[in-house]
């Protein structure tokens, strides 16, 4: 195994031997180098188009497909402008800490409603595993809605709500354990844009335009939604884009008769997840907690709340 590590105003990668994962495993990664890939030049690996970054900088791309699964690709490019694929460790279990936590006042609570537990997983609220990308949000995240984007059978004023309700059950933790708030990270919503994303038709990551930006808009069949981080040498999030399908049947507030239909807020809570840096925990197993790797179908709202370890991930880096 290699490791990442991250030095000065640029990235520096390093191979080194690594032993057991640790409780503080952020940043250990398998690292591959790219030498068929430049900065600024369009790849596709993992079957997930992207341009690759400039010297000093990262990209994260993650596509949702309609099956449920999930696709993710990191790329990174040193100082030297050499490319870097990074593959994250994505279950991070320390039992003997874990243990140790305590309970937050209230106890463990039910689950919201739509939220039926998934079998063989843990509860939510008793899982032990964690991921964390490489990156962070430093200060409020500051995103629009392109609000033209959105389907003619959807009202663009209760998607919005949605949306806003996505981005707070991140930044207050919004959780079904009665965990209290103890997350630092927040946002500003800086209302409508005409403004598309730097996400192209063919579930591109492009270069990026300088906004965050939140909406619908065309994608390939079979790919529900598509969210792209870009940051810096110092791992600050400096764009963040999350675009959605319009060719699917989606709903802001759940209607009576939402068979079919996609959760906004379900599938942007998770998105917005990894924007404010929470990786991955396996489907097997932990399918439970907001960020497993696949979703659970339509007409649900299981990742509108997070599980222990979503929160404890956003304690730890907020």
């Amino acid at each position: 195994m290699q490791k990442r590590i991250l030095v000065g105003s640029g990235l520096a990668l390093l191979v080194l031997a690594c032993g057991d994962v640790g409780p503080d495993a952020l940043g250990t990664a398998e690292v591959t180098p790219r030498p068929e890939l430049a900065s600024g030049a369009a790849a596709d690996l993992e079957g997930i188009p992207v341009v690759a970054p400039e010297p000093g900088a990262g990209v994260f791309a993650e596509v949702v497909l309609d099956t449920g699964e999930t696709r993710t690709l990191l790329l990174e490019t040193g100082i030297d402008g050499r490319v870097f694929e990074l593959a994250l460790i994505t279950e991070l279990v320390d039992d003997a800490a874990a243990a140790e936590e305590p309970e937050e006042e209230g106890g463990v609570v039910a689950l919201a409603a739509g939220e039926a537990p998934r079998l063989g997983s843990l509860a939510p609220c008793s899982d032990k595993s964690k991921s964390l990308l490489p990156y962070k949000v430093s200060g409020p995240l500051a995103w629009y809605f392109n609000s033209g984007s959105t389907p003619a059978s959807n009202s663009a004023a209760s998607v919005e709500k949605a949306l806003k309700r996505t981005a707070n059950n991140i930044t207050t933790s919004r959780n079904s354990c009665s965990m209290t708030d103890q997350v630092s990270a927040t946002y500003t919503f800086l209302g409508k844009t005409d403004a598309a994303s730097a996400i192209t038709a063919d579930a591109q990551c492009g270069a990026g335009n300088g906004l965050n930006t939140v909406g619908f808009g065309a994608l390939p069949k079979g790919v529900l939604g598509l969210a792209c981080v870009y940051y810096d040498g110092a791992d600050n999030v400096v764009e963040a884009d999350i675009r959605l399908n319009k060719a699917y049947g989606w709903y802001g507030d759940k209607p009576a008769n939402g068979s079919g239909r996609y959760s906004v807020e379900a599938v942007a809570t998770h998105e917005f997840g990894h924007v404010f840096g929470l990786g991955h925990v396996a489907e097997a197993g932990h399918g439970n907690l907001t960020m497993s790797t696949a979703m659970n179908g339509t007409c649900q709202g299981s990742e509108n709340t997070l599980g222990r370890r979503d929160v404890l991930g956003l304690r730890a880096m907020y």
